[in-house]
């Protein structure tokens, strides 16, 4: 008798094929052994594939509209470019120049409103230099994009993959812990054939299709309104009925889309083509409560000023003040006085204290780490009264940033060395630049 016939007939099988012995065909491989660990510092929390079965379907379009949509919504948003050879996220854009990196990883590029995103193109001296890569170092770079870059706090990811089913979507299907993907197509009937294949990769790899989107659907007459389709009928609704897959959105070849695109203007561009789309994204990939600052148990300390205001320099701050919320409710609200002495005492005294969020004014880099390193959120950059700023990180409108805001300059526990750079009075360091030790 088989070992799985044996295990079905006694009825000892539980199911848990970590625990089980038994080589049978009902044994599932561990997915969670194939995920890339994120970066310590990051918080990333739902993150959305966009695939194409061919190229030249608008995919890194649909990624960066989407990415822009949700940032609109006031959530935070980030695009990791997983099409290497072909990257184009920074183009649409604008952005241009090489990312930095410090001690705990690389800085993610930021649009102009907030959008992160990290590309092979900002890796590059420039921009039309070739990637000439083989696969297995391709595959291994979409990894290091999402271990080695500093995330910080992101709501939406949205990872814009290379055409086709080969090894870099392979890749991003077992490393990255995807909550679902969304496949782009134009409306030719040989795209059935090829968004069948994609969906059945999908599902082999146990990765949710959220919903289908067709690009070049149709072109709008500018004066009656009617739609014409420009490449013949249109398949997605055969499609969608064939999966049971939703249509997210059908959208125009029109030429101020291409136009924002070159001029790397996609954030200045307005259309309703993927409104539903994006509602759909917010409402099937919904944020759970437990992700909200204010559901949590949390310690919170501000740099604290003696107007009650956010005092500007992390190392050198003498009085912190402290909330303590529980479900989401203030239960106290205390000060606690710090030597000002460097950030490594004081990070000390936080840690002491069980804080696990620091808002403050400038702090730099190796501050920066030794709180992350004690695995304390940081919010820096904040200003003005102490009270604002705890409420606008409870409601989100104030987050997490794991750059330094001072990095120009040596500073040791203690002693600012930016002489050169600002004005000092008698043991202060006073930068407006935000300096702190």
């Amino acid at each position: 008798m088989s070992e799985e016939l044996k295990y079905e007939q006694e009825g000892s099988c539980s199911g848990n094929c970590g625990s089980c012995g038994s080589d049978c065909s009902s044994r599932k491989p561990d997915k969670s052994s194939f995920l890339e660990p994120m970066n310590e510092y990051s918080k990333v929390k739902r993150v959305i594939g966009v695939v194409s079965g061919k190229g030249g379907v608008g995919k890194s379009f649909v990624t960066s509209y989407l990415s822009v949509l949700m940032n609109r919504k006031g959530y935070n948003t980030a695009i990791l470019d997983a099409d290497v050879t072909g990257p184009s996220i920074p183009k649409a854009f604008g952005v241009k120049g090489m990312v930095q990196a410090n001690e705990m990883g690389i800085i993610p590029a930021l649009s102009k409103n907030g959008v992160e995103m990290i590309s092979v193109n900002l890796l590059l001296d420039a921009e039309d230099t070739p990637v000439i890569w083989r696969g297995p170092v391709i595959a291994g770079t979409v990894k290091q994009f999402w271990s080695q870059v500093l995330w910080g706090d992101v709501d939406y990811m949205f990872v814009d993959m290379p055409p086709g089913t080969g090894d870099v979507p392979l890749t991003v299907f077992q490393s990255l812990p995807l909550d679902g993907i969304i496949i782009v197509t134009s409306p030719q009937e040989l795209v059935s054939m090829i968004v069948s294949k994609a969906v059945n990769m999908a599902k082999m790899m146990d990765i949710p299709v959220l919903g289908l989107v067709e690009n070049y659907s149709y072109i709008q007459c500018g004066n009656c309104g009617e739609k014409i389709s420009v490449f013949g009928k249109s398949h997605i609704d055969e499609i969608s009925a064939k999966f049971n897959l939703p249509v997210l959105a059908k959208l125009p070849l029109d030429s101020k889309i291409a136009e924002a695109i070159d001029a790397g203007a996609v954030e200045e561009l307005y259309g309703d083509w993927m409104e539903e789309a994006a509602a759909i994204l917010e409402n099937v990939l919904s944020l759970d409560d437990a992700d909200a600052p204010a559901a949590k148990n949390v310690k919170i300390a501000v740099t604290t000023d003696e107007n009650k205001n956010v005092y500007g320099h992390f190392g050198s701050a003498t009085l912190f003040t402290v909330y303590t919320l529980e479900d989401g409710k203030l239960v106290e609200k205390k000060e606690l006085a710090n030597a000002g002495d460097g950030h490594t005492n004081t990070v000390e005294n936080l840690v002491k204290e069980g804080v696990s969020v620091v808002i403050c004014g400038g702090i730099g880099g190796p501050a920066m780490q030794g709180l992350l390193n004690k695995g304390i959120l940081v919010i820096p950059g904040a200003t003005g009264d102490i009270d604002v700023a705890v409420a606008s990180y409870l409601d989100g409108s104030l987050t997490a940033n794991n750059a330094p805001t001072c990095n120009h300059h040596d500073h040791e526990d203690g002693d600012c060395t930016c002489a050169e750079h600002h004005d000092h009075e008698e043991g202060g360091c006073h930068c407006g630049g935000g300096c702190c030790h």
